[in-house]
């Protein structure tokens, strides 16, 4: 095992309390992935052996307790060699402790965890805050409760509906995590080792979904015309104009809100084409930079979006936080006769529908999966590359709204 390890944490942990509890004439090092004992005598002479235990964090206490053991052995008279073969002998083997890593050492490992990633730009900060940190958190009051690698997976699905999206993300951001401990060696693999990302077990601990499938609300057509009308006609101000460009760049190009700040437009073959160069970062990589496609293609035209973007006649209004919450906040405080954006969210939350500025996003899904204009030309896998997401992903939200045959008449189409 390299070196370095002989300075993490918790080595320099381990042997500070090996030095109070038996004295410094005793010292530990690795060797060949094994724990190394060496034992100074007062006449400057000293004896060597190797014990049967990793050079894993995990096993700290039981070499901590080997050490202690094998030290009173020595003290009772006996040599080291004799020592560790009272403990050993040479058929034994070092018995696999079912107690519980420290919770200090697991929170050391998540923290390494995270400026491994973080440092090396796998990950971004925000990322790592956001979306990892709360995983860790539902675990943190009974780290010292983990004692392998599926205990601690239950313990993270713990109080969360079976299936629900919020499982299946604590469950495989840890499930990550113990994989990476485990081949940084920070972890014991027998132990440790979570099941596979794709695998039956995993599925079992994140559950299964009993009640129907959740979707995304999308907004429609008829809501996002009258919404850009209240912006437009209603209010009339610099900063509403500059709202309703941003809310049109969502609906028409199936945005993230915040993707408005990554877009650009290029001129390929002649044919100008917006693209967005925002890349999401996750435990399963980084997607790619994409290009976007207007729907309707007549509001690309009508709104002037691609000779706007190139422009920046319309400057983005100023904001703090993200993008999507920055509108909501905007659409709702203002006083008008009346409020389109309220009424809208009011009268869907009626039929059960949470109404979002992400609702946006979803509209442009609605557009490409129902209208007829479109639905049996792009199948679901270009609508989910178009939205910068995986074919899962897109499936799981809106596969609902995916008409019957679709993909079918596609491919006829595409071989006549």
């Amino acid at each position: 095992m390299p070196a370095r390890h002989n300075n993490q944490p918790w080595v320099i942990a381990l042997r500070d309390m090996l030095r109070i509890s038996i004295g410094s004439a005793w010292s530990i090092t690795e060797q060949s992935g094994k724990v190394k004992i060496t034992v100074r005598f007062q006449d400057k002479s000293k004896s060597y052996a190797t014990i049967p235990i990793p050079w894993l964090p995990a096993r700290s206490r039981d070499i901590e307790d080997a050490m202690i053991k094998i030290a009173n052995l020595v003290q009772g008279g006996r040599t080291l060699k004799e020592a560790v073969a009272a403990l050993y002998g040479a058929n034994k083997k070092a018995p696999v402790s079912v107690q519980a890593p420290s919770s200090d050492l697991l929170e050391t490992c998540w923290n390494s965890y995270g400026r491994a990633k973080v440092g090396t730009n796998k990950f971004k900060q925000s990322t790592w805050d956001n979306d990892y940190q709360p995983a860790f958190k539902r675990i943190e009051p009974v780290l010292d409760q983990c004692i392998d690698a599926v205990t601690l997976l239950n313990f993270a699905g713990d109080n969360l509906e079976a299936g629900c999206r919020s499982r299946e993300i604590a469950v495989q951001t840890l499930a990550r995590w113990l994989r990476w401990a485990v081949k940084e060696n920070y972890l014991d693999k027998d132990r440790w080792t979570p099941p596979a990302e794709k695998s039956g077990e995993i599925k079992d601990l994140i559950g299964y979904k009993t009640g129907p499938r959740k979707e995304g609300v999308p907004l429609y057509d008829d809501e996002i015309l009258k919404i850009i009308e209240f912006l437009e006609e209603q209010i009339k101000t610099r900063e509403s104009r500059s709202w309703s460009y941003i809310f049109k760049l969502i609906c028409c190009y199936g945005l993230r809100p915040h993707e408005v700040q990554f877009l650009s437009v290029k001129e390929i073959r002649g044919q100008k084409n917006v693209y967005c160069s925002y890349q999401k970062r996750s435990g399963s990589g980084i997607t790619d930079t994409r290009e976007v496609f207007g729907l309707h293609p007549s509001w690309e035209k009508d709104w002037n979006l691609i000779h706007l973007l190139e422009t920046q006649e319309i400057p983005y209004p100023k904001f703090t936080g993200g993008v999507g919450e920055a509108l909501r906040k905007y659409l709702i405080k203002k006083r008008a006769i009346k409020n389109v954006w309220t009424e809208i969210v009011q009268k869907r939350e009626k039929k059960g529908e949470k109404v979002t500025t992400y609702s946006a996003r979803h509209g442009w899904a609605w557009r490409v999966h129902t209208d007829q204009r479109y639905c049996n030309k792009i199948n679901t896998r270009v609508a989910a590359s178009l939205m910068g997401h995986s074919h899962k992903t897109h499936l799981e939200y809106y596969g609902n709204w995916v008409p019957t045959g679709s993909i079918r008449s596609s491919l006829n189409e595409l071989l006549a």
